[in-house]
């Protein structure tokens, strides 16, 4: 339906924003079950995304590029890994073989403290165990309810202080010098993930702000830059969250609503705050998936934006 749409309605000047977490090198690391799999993304298949939208002719941006006025005349792309891996090294050499601009945003606080993020704990560590991914899914949908502090004690309670080490270069944050250096890259550009990856929605406003305020404050003393755009942990955000993000001098915040963003964008404006992201998954073809999300109606996101289920 979305290619006979296609055909009829060409497509409008807009943003489109993807979504990736981890990255991983082959099939194999998948099957560790050392984390969390996602969106079973991996370098390979990014690098197909990449290839696809750059042959199509559309421009990849970087928030600064947005801030400075995107033409009404064009289609553009923006890169965005959410959380703080360590595994998005991958995605460099990719970045710079296209020459485009990649996001990263960056939770502080796992990196600070080299914890591993908290839903690959609670996979790896009921994997093991023999639960079913149902029932990981289950639960960790039930954590989500919960504040950062809140998980991670029920976490330790559940399996001990050492579940929150990293046990790979899989399931890993960066370092504070690796962070440091990844950003020198003209290719990379930070953003805020909050300092615990706090689900904000659970947090009072002062939380909120908080959580906001200290990542900020952890970047730019990691690596000397002050992010101007912000992803919502689990994708989650209420008009308080958004008028907080606003307050806080951030230009830009991303959700997972999946939907274009159509030009012009008006920075003074709330809409702002809450742009409209894709997430594309590896076990189903990354072309036919992008060749869908470039049409102006699409089943899959109207069936997405009424089930809206969160990514991490």
């Amino acid at each position: 339906c979305s290619r006979i749409f296609m055909r009829l309605i060409p497509e409008k000047a807009s943003l489109l924003t993807f979504l990736f977490h981890g990255l991983f090198r082959d099939a194999d690391e998948i099957g560790l079950n050392h984390v969390d799999p996602q969106q079973r993304i991996t370098v390979a298949q990014f690098e197909e995304f990449v290839e696809f939208y750059v042959r199509l002719g559309y421009r990849f941006v970087s928030p600064d590029d947005v801030l400075a006025g995107l033409s009404a005349n064009n289609k553009y792309i923006m890169i965005t890994f959410d959380d703080g891996y360590y595994n998005n090294i991958y995605a460099l050499p990719v970045l710079r073989k296209y020459d485009v601009p990649g996001v990263f945003f960056i939770s502080t606080n796992n990196i600070i403290r080299n914890k591993s993020f908290w839903w690959d704990i609670l996979y790896r560590m009921r994997k093991s165990q023999g639960s079913s991914g149902r029932q990981i899914e289950a639960e960790g949908r039930s954590l989500k309810s919960l504040t950062a502090d809140r998980i991670e004690e029920y976490l330790v309670r559940e399996f001990g202080r050492e579940c929150l080490k990293p046990i790979g270069t899989v399931d890993r944050p960066f370092t504070q010098d690796e962070l440091k250096a990844f950003a020198a890259d003209s290719h990379v550009h930070l953003g805020n993930h909050t300092c615990d990856h706090g689900i904000l929605t659970n947090y009072s406003i002062d939380g909120v702000r908080e959580q906001i305020m200290e990542a900020q404050y952890d970047i730019y003393r990691i690596a000397g830059v002050k992010p101007v755009i912000i992803s919502y942990p689990n994708g989650s955000y209420s008009r308080d969250v958004l008028k907080v993000t606003k307050e806080l001098g951030i230009m830009m915040g991303i959700t997972i609503d999946p939907s274009k963003n159509y030009l012009p964008i008006n920075m003074q404006d709330i809409d702002s705050v809450h742009l409209g992201r894709f997430i594309l998954v590896g076990d189903t073809a990354i072309k036919a998936q992008c060749d869908v999300l470039r049409s102006e109606f699409s089943i899959y996101n109207m069936i997405k934006n009424l089930i809206k289920k969160p990514a991490i």
